[in-house]
């Protein structure tokens, strides 16, 4: 591994410019305040060499300070041969092959408000400015893998970027991570990680084998799943060819067959219908003589019932004449019996006869008057009733009626007091409407200016009630005023307001008097107080006009007063009914008097009338007697025509029946045998498009002996059309495509993971044996290791001791491996590496054994080491060991402490950089100085 030989920086953290800071020396010892910049020189070498900066900083941290756009890092490292062999020089894989340095650069510069690092390798010794154009430059990846095939592996890079107070901290490792940090050291890491990258490979392989099968199983599933898809496309193209040949041929056979089939019926039919009509004949002339006789008797029948009816006609003429002759004299006796009666009744005063009847006329009259009284009101009560429903206009008087239409057709908007005002309380609905009555008409303008206009008409109709012109709006009252159970739905009289707000509402007249004497009050029964003093203002419920509780009283108690109206206008009935037959009694008894006259008058009249009624009664009595016998024989010469007429009509209608069936069969069987020929003509047309080899007798009967009908042959393919309606039906052909292609698939697959399975599990059985032969790689490597460790501890002047590692060729045992190495100092016990028995000083030699033992190589040791303040907390003694260990080993040591600490820390140092804290009245820190130990060559420090 190479050294380092000289240091420059560019605008790294606080520093200018600072130029060939020398570092060619074995131990070099960095020395400086806290926060003078210490581990920021060694944060510069580990950004030099693509390293991870220490304490979470990063390399932008350390170039945003220095405020300026680019930084740089440049470094001189050697070349020289390593070993024997004249061309092994550590940048030998990047070209380097004949010079003895190397420069390596570092760039940062400021790139769209982000910072980037790019690196450059040069041969020789090269200034910054003679690359400032290169443009080679490397990434960090791919300078790190030269650096790596330079000696600073990816584990030397795990050390070098170990933190301050962390270099004590290697023997703290546990076995098995300091053997994984042999391994990497020793390059046996990336072999053991490629076999186990190998087997991750095989296992990965093994897996995805796995699911190849699992993949191949489901492939058979689905193979499966198309022979069950390609068995229902050929079930459903069997049925659909079924189907098909059905309509196409068998069908048509069966109906050409039947077509025939039925032909042939309608000849045989035809000639059996012959056969009928002779028979009918005969049956025809014995229909006719019943006819006739039938139609005799009737003819009898209706002779016999003209005869009666025209004797009845005789009669009955008779009898209206002798009824003619009877009337005027039964009325002359009934005058007579009319005459005796009255005459017998006239024995009475007729003068005390005339008074009574005066007075009940007199009476009668009277009653009449009183129920025509009730009934108007009866009928102004339920006219009001109808208005309180909605169903007609209220009732008002005249005049408002007048002032009304008056200001309507004055075009004047109004409204009557009546019409605003709403009672929110039932209790009080009395004396509002007893305060209120008298304003009910009060007319209220919408506009003040038709006041005017308003008291015009007002003076013409000489309308008695207020015109209001201005209004104001109500407020709402909650006193105990009659005001504040009054709701006005729209503006309202002010003086109207003011009174009702004076007016106190109390519960008796004995509550009124305990108020003062000037206040006015009113109580819910309407007596009213006021300075005038008391008086009632009670008004009945069927007169109240305010608000729609109002009206609803009003209705309830005219529908409550009703009946009793009702009820006296019932009683008035009687009475005058019961007058009206008194009076006409009294006027027959006047009427008696003069019919005594006038039956003595009349005596010879009707006299000769009662001789001359007793013939035409009996004549009457004789021809009603014979007019009696008559209807009864009438009746039954009725029956017996109504008999003979419904026989006669129900053979005649036979006959006539017969007759027309007769001539419906000879006109039908015509009309059928026409109706055959051009059917026969039409089934020659009709299929002479069909096959002649589908219209054999012998084809025709074997697809009926198959088949039966085409009915039959119609119920099939409705089925099968039933059936191919259904929706799980294959209809895409290709699917017996997919079938084959994916059986074929199936088979090259399978053989394809069988050939891979059988090359992965070679590839194992090769890997376990080629990881088995490099296990005795792996055993000189920690065998190696452990002399390197022995020899450092015997220059340390410690016992150290390496506990043999079992290595087998087994996953777990090798993952379990670890180097467990134990150290024995001043001749006492031996103690592990990280135990608790050792002292500080005593764990920073076993730290630095261990990790100067991993740049131990067959050739000796090399490279560089950082370590930031390795003698923290170590007394003299310990510091004085450290030193001479150190000076012992032949790596290069840059490390860092603070100037506190005790000179002898500075005993080993070969080269001392003293870094200084910046000052705050200046931009860039001081340079670094360099104190160099004297030798025969040097004579004094240098800055």
């Amino acid at each position: 591994m190479f050294h380092i030989k000289s240091l420059e920086l560019v605008h790294w953290d606080y520093w200018q410019r600072i130029k060939n800071i020398p570092l060619d020396a074995k131990i070099i010892t960095i020395a400086g305040q806290n926060g003078s910049g210490k581990t920021t020189l060694l944060d510069a070498l580990r950004t030099l060499f693509g390293l991870d900066c220490s304490m979470g900083r990063t390399y932008k941290h350390y170039a945003r300070h220095s405020g300026q756009q680019t930084a740089w890092i440049r470094a001189v490292v050697d070349n020289k041969n390593v070993g024997r062999q004249l061309s092994n020089r550590p940048f030998r894989s990047s070209g380097f092959f004949s010079d003895d340095e190397v420069t390596l650069f570092c760039q940062i510069q400021k790139n769209g408000g982000d910072w980037k690092r790019q690196y450059l390798m040069r041969p020789g010794n090269v200034q910054i400015e003679e690359v400032t154009e290169a443009t080679d430059w490397l990434g960090v990846e791919n300078y790190r893998k030269r650096l790596a095939n330079a000696g600073l592996s990816p584990a030397m890079a795990k050390v070098l970027a170990l933190e301050q107070g962390e270099t004590d901290k290697l023997c703290e490792y546990a076995p098995r991570q300091l053997l994984d940090l042999v391994f990497q050291v020793f390059g046996d890491k990336e072999v053991l990680d490629a076999y186990d990258e190998a087997k991750r490979h095989q296992r990965d392989t093994e897996v995805e084998l796995k699911r190849f099968e699992t993949e191949l199983e489901a492939s058979r599933t689905n193979l499966e799943g198309l022979r069950l898809r390609v068995a229902n496309y050929r079930q459903w193209e069997d049925l659909h060819k079924e189907r098909r040949n059905l309509l196409e041929e068998v069908l048509p056979s069966l109906q050409y067959h039947e077509a025939r089939e039925k032909a042939a019926g309608t000849s045989r039919s035809l000639r059996e219908a012959r056969r009928p009509l002779a028979q009918a004949d005969s049956q025809l002339t014995e229909k006719r003589n019943a006819v006739a006789a039938q139609a005799r008797a009737l003819t009898d029948a209706q002779q016999q019932e003209t005869l009666l009816e025209q004797e009845a006609a005789a009669l009955a003429s008779r009898l209206t004449q002798l009824n003619g002759k009877l009337k005027p004299l039964e009325s002359l006796l009934e005058q007579k019996e009319r005459l005796q009666k009255l005459a017998a009744d006239a024995g009475a005063d007729i003068a005390e006869v005339a008074a009574q009847l005066d007075a009940k006329e007199a009476e009668l009259a009277r009653q009449k008057q009183a129920r025509e009284t009730i009934s108007a009101r009866i009928a102004s009560e339920m006219s009001t009733i109808s208005a309180l429903q909605g169903k007609t206009a209220m009732p008002e008087p005249e005049a408002v009626r007048g002032m009304r239409r008056a200001l309507r057709d004055a075009a004047i908007p109004h409204a009557m007091l009546s019409d605003i005002v709403e009672v929110t309380d039932a209790k009080w609905q009395g004396a509002v409407e007893g305060v209120l009555g008298g304003y009910a008409s009060v007319v209220l303008l919408e506009r003040a200016k038709d006041a005017a206009a308003a008291y015009r008409l007002a003076e013409k109709e000489r309308y008695r009630h207020f015109i209001v012109p201005e209004c104001i709006d109500a407020p709402q009252s909650k006193d105990d005023s009659l005001l504040s159970v009054v709701r006005f739905s729209a503006p309202a009289p002010s003086w109207l307001i003011d009174q009702l707000s004076r007016i106190s509402r109390v519960d008796s007249v004995d509550e009124g008097f305990r108020l003062s004497k000037d206040e006015e009050w009113i109580t819910p029964d309407a007596y009213h107080r006021e300075r005038r003093g008391g008086r009632s203002l009670f008004v009945e419920a069927s007169r109240y006009r305010f608000g729609q509780a109002g009206r609803t009283q009003r209705m309830e108690a005219i529908q409550k007063s009703l009946p009793a109206l009702e009820a006296q206008e019932d009683a008035l009935t009687l009475a005058i009914s019961k007058l009206a037959a008194e009076v006409g009694a009294l006027k027959a008894r006047i009427a008696g008097v003069d019919a005594a006259k006038e039956l003595a008058a009349r005596q010879a009249e009707f006299e000769e009338a009662l001789r001359s009624i007793e013939p035409l009664k009996a004549e009457r009595l004789q021809v009603g007697s014979r007019l009696g016998e008559l209807q009864g024989l009438t009746k039954n010469a009725v029956v017996t025509r109504t008999r003979a007429d419904t026989t006669w009509q129900n053979a005649r209608m036979a006959l006539s029946e017969a007759e027309a069936g007769l001539r419906l069969g000879h006109c039908r069987q015509i009309e059928q045998r026409a109706e055959h020929a051009q059917a026969l003509v039409e089934l020659r047309r009709t299929w002479r498009h069909l096959p002649k080899s589908w219209r054999r007798s012998a084809r025709r009967a074997s697809l009926v002996a198959e088949h039966q009908n085409s009915h039959q042959v119609d119920l099939r393919v409705s089925s099968l059309q039933h059936a191919l309606a259904r929706d799980d039906w294959e209809l895409d052909a290709t699917v017996i495509d997919q079938y084959h292609r994916l059986n074929e698939q199936l088979h090259g697959r399978q053989s394809e993971t069988d050939e891979r399975r059988y090359q992965n599990n070679r590839a194992i059985e090769a890997t376990g044996n080629a990881r088995g032969a490099y296990i005795e790689r792996l055993r000189y490597t920690i065998k190696t290791y452990s002399k390197n460790i022995r020899e450092l501890g015997e220059l340390a002047g410690i016992d150290v001791h390496a506990d043999p590692v079992r290595l087998e060729n087994d996953d777990v045992q090798l993952s379990q491996a670890g180097l467990h190495v134990r150290f024995k100092f001043d001749g006492k016990d031996q103690i592990g590496m990280n135990d608790g028995e050792a002292s500080g000083g005593q764990q920073v030699m076993k730290s630095l054994v261990l990790l100067i033992g991993l740049l131990k190589s067959e050739e000796g040791s090399g490279g560089f080491v950082f370590i930031d303040e390795p003698f923290a907390h170590l007394d003299i003694r310990n510091i004085q060991l450290v030193g001479e260990f150190l000076k012992n080993t032949e790596a290069q040591y840059l490390m860092t402490t603070p100037l506190t600490h005790n000179t002898d820390v500075y005993d080993p140092s070969e080269l001392t950089l003293i870094t200084s804290k910046k000052k705050k009245d200046t931009q860039w820190a001081q340079p670094i100085f360099v104190l160099q130990r004297r030798t025969p060559g040097t004579t004094k420090a240098a800055a």
